[in-house]
């Protein structure tokens, strides 16, 4: 347990993406209920409101600190917290799979690893760059259907192109990570929190527009709840704690946790999901990436100079 009485980040990031896991079953689920609008102005509402009430305290404290770094929360929690959702849920909405979204979410590693290095100077071990390349190997597999050969002249699923414009936006929040705010966990999230909320209104009074004011039934707002409390507070927190405390690219090789999650969920949740080949291939492949990453990320920590060794001699 942590000082700020939370689990160890390793703990945390197994939890997060766990989480999300749900969060891709319940972006399928929602679409019967609700549009990506709804769904993502609904779950920052009912998010902030819950926040506002528990957090109140912590809220207080750091006002000023919040009020001096709103333009970056309001920019990193917008397009974090609500944007990412509504791409996401259109992903969804226009028929992509669980599985794939889940596989294809293995970039954001690979996204957050190089941009460090290029933006921060950092020195990822050989073995890292190599885990990642293998992970990406794995979403490039299941993207082009087992013919990666064929990628030049591959046509991707509109759900799928979505899917990818997803792991943008999280590779930019994951790497904004690093200037976050010196405030409690419960404020950060409820700024965050509202700054989705924010950015959500306009997307949610474009829908109000075109389809007119709807409520959910009584199990879409359990599954609001759900998403409320479990993904947007609780997987959010657990995430970006994770980050703050060990970095951005330790705690980024956690979301090759997702595609194994979201893939098994996929499958127990959706009859018309169905594991074959290809999957239990790319699967494999990110899965050899994780581990492989995660012993060039102890090396490094170990060794942590540039001659840090890549041979036999370690």
């Amino acid at each position: 347990m942590s000082k700020k009485g939370l689990p160890s980040p390793y703990v945390m990031l197994v939890l997060a993406p766990l989480f999300w896991a749900t969060s891709n079953v319940t972006g399928k689920l929602g679409k019967g209920w609700l549009t990506p609008y709804e769904m993502t102005f609904f779950r920052w509402f009912i998010a902030t409101l819950i926040l506002s009430f528990f957090a109140r305290k912590f809220i207080r404290q750091d006002w000023p600190v919040i009020k001096q770094h709103w333009l970056w929360l309001l920019i990193v929690g917008g397009s974090g917290f609500a944007l990412f959702n509504i791409i996401l849920y259109s992903a969804f909405s226009l028929g992509a799979s669980v599985v794939n979204v889940s596989i294809i979410t293995a970039l954001i590693p690979f996204g957050v690893i190089c941009f460090s290095a290029f933006i921060y100077k950092d020195q990822p071990h050989l073995l890292q760059w190599l885990g990642i390349g293998i992970a990406f190997m794995g979403v490039i597999w299941i993207l082009t259907q087992g013919q990666p050969l064929a990628l030049a002249q591959y046509n991707f699923a509109l759900g799928d192109s979505l899917a990818l414009l997803t792991t943008g936006i999280y590779i930019a929040y994951s790497i904004a990570l690093r200037h976050a705010p010196s405030i409690h966990w419960a404020s950060m999230i409820w700024a965050m929190s509202l700054a989705g909320l924010v950015v959500a209104i306009p997307f949610y009074g474009y829908d109000l527009t075109q389809n007119g004011l709807h409520f959910p039934d009584w199990r879409g707002w359990l599954m609001l709840l759900y998403i409320a409390v479990f993904i947007s507070i609780i997987s959010k927190l657990f995430y970006m704690e994770s980050v703050i405390q060990i970095g951005a690219n330790r705690a980024a090789l956690a979301m090759n946790l997702l595609p194994v999650f979201g893939a098994v969920m996929g499958v127990l949740f959706f009859k018309d999901e169905v594991m074959t080949v290809n999957h239990i291939i790319a699967l494999g492949l990110v899965i050899i990436g994780i581990v492989c990453s995660e012993y060039g990320a102890k090396l490094r920590r170990r060794y942590p100079l540039e001659q840090a060794p890549h041979s036999a001699k370690t």
